[in-house]
């Protein structure tokens, strides 16, 4: 009988070996990070990153926000502030121009040599502020206007010649060629000049805007809560984990993020401050004397054409009419009316208070005058008085109007343009500062986290 054959059992095949384990360190993603957490070594390089990482949005907060509203502030005091205050005189010199070569034609066919010398003061005096607003970098529009002006002043000032010599020869045609050459001014160089302060204006607005914006102070208030609050979160961290009171790099760090937050937010306040100061006591009182002068030199202008247009200056009186309501006065009664331009001089406060609030006194001296010059043209055989008083203590007030004016618009200039550079100079050097502060801040956080990682080596 045969035995059976048993077949032999297979040979079983060697084990796998498992993969090695991956240190901690080396597992990636979401996971690493997990894992880096669970150590303290580990656990405390992600803080240090993430403290480096808020210092460096502190500091980027606190650097461009003041670059930004450092550039802002030389913007305005660098090109926009001196081309506002170049627009004024501008406007201000030519008016000046109008009104005196009115005066000078109203003594007849000598002409007074001051008249003709002030005359020729004014006119280079505006054609020096066209040069620095041509020098400015104006925009398109105020090229255009700046245009106007420039062609139009040698037109005005052919005409005016073309008057005084006929004026000397005892021409009645000298007076239509002088009211041509006051309406030149007054609808075409004028308005243009008025377009050339309004757009600086809108420029100094825009700047102002810029350098006072309320996001920087946000962002460098919320960038350095969070980066104490962290830091302070680490400490009591370590504390706990260590039962040590104090980590004196991180003590530091913290201090220097302190600083770097205080310093910012009151170099802003304080920058704030000056530009409103400047913009209260500068910008604002200067736009509005340099537009009470312009007015007041416009009537006293109209006063003296309509002298001169002899019974024909129906509408140039209607325009006084208008001008001296702008100013804030009654043109019959000679009475304030409680509001106008020279009301709101009157009211604004600061250093130069009373000097504005004489502005007011010498045009309601003035004003008087104009109206006794009206009563006597009006009546037979006053027309020689008229001249006369409006010769002699007519132009003796509108002088002292004129020359309180021109005082009180230098005052505000000066005071703007300071307000402007004490408000950039607080910025010089605080870029710097606040770069090597957080630099500071950042080494001392790595410092102070390293030497407690090496314990646990």
């Amino acid at each position: 009988m045969s035995r059976a054959v048993v077949p032999p059992a297979p040979t079983p095949a060697p084990p796998v070996p498992a993969p090695p384990a991956r240190p901690v360190g080396q597992v990636g993603g979401r996971a690493g990070l997990r894992a880096r957490a669970r150590t303290t070594p580990g656990l405390l390089r992600l803080l240090s990153v993430a403290l480096v990482v808020a210092i460096v949005a502190l500091w980027t907060a606190s650097f461009l926000s003041t670059l930004a509203r450092r550039q802002a502030m030389h913007a305005m005091s660098g090109s926009a502030a001196p081309a506002f205050i170049a627009a004024q005189r501008l406007h201000a010199e030519l008016s000046e121009a109008d009104a005196t070569v009115v005066g000078a034609f109203l003594a007849g066919e000598t002409e007074p040599a001051g008249k003709r010398k002030a005359y020729r003061q004014s006119v280079s005096a505006a054609t020096a502020q066209l040069d620095v607003l041509a020098r400015a970098g104006a925009s398109a529009d105020a090229q255009r206007a700046l245009l106007v002006v420039s062609a139009q002043l040698p037109v005005y000032t052919g005409l005016v010649d073309q008057a005084r010599a006929d004026n000397r020869l005892g021409l009645n045609v000298a007076g239509a060629y002088l009211r041509q050459a006051s309406e030149l001014m007054r609808d075409t160089i004028l308005p243009a000049a008025d377009t050339l302060a309004a757009l600086e204006a809108d420029q100094i607005d825009d700047g102002y805007r810029r350098a006072t914006s309320s996001v920087h102070p946000v962002l460098v208030t919320v960038a350095g809560v969070v980066t104490l609050a962290g830091l302070v979160g680490v400490q009591l961290l370590l504390h706990r984990r260590t039962r040590r009171l104090l980590n004196l790099p991180l003590v530091a760090a913290t201090a220097i993020v302190a600083v770097i937050v205080g310093l910012t937010l009151a170099a802003f306040a304080t920058e704030r401050a000056r530009l409103v100061d400047g913009r209260d006591n500068g910008f604002v009182p200067m736009a509005d004397v340099a537009r009470a002068r312009v007015l007041g030199l416009r009537a006293y202008g109209d006063q003296g054409l309509s002298l001169i247009a002899r019974g024909d200056g129906a509408a140039l009186d209607a325009d006084a009419d208008a001008v001296i309501g702008q100013l804030g006065y009654d043109p019959k009664t000679g009475r304030p009316t409680g509001s106008g331009v020279l009301a709101a001089v009157t009211a604004l406060g600061g250093a130069d208070h009373d000097d504005r609030a004489s502005i007011d006194l010498a045009w309601r001296a003035y004003l008087a005058q104009s109206i006794r010059v009206r009563a006597l043209v009006a009546d037979p055989g006053g027309f020689q008085p008229a001249v006369a008083l409006t010769l002699g203590d007519g132009a003796h007030d509108f002088t002292l109007f004129d020359t309180r004016a021109d005082g009180a618009l230098s005052n505000s200039q000066k005071l703007f343009a300071a307000r402007l550079s004490s408000a950039a100079h607080g910025f010089d050097g605080l870029a710097i500062g606040l770069s090597a502060a957080a630099a500071l801040a950042a080494a001392l956080v790595l410092a102070g986290l390293q030497v407690r990682i090496n314990e646990y080596r």
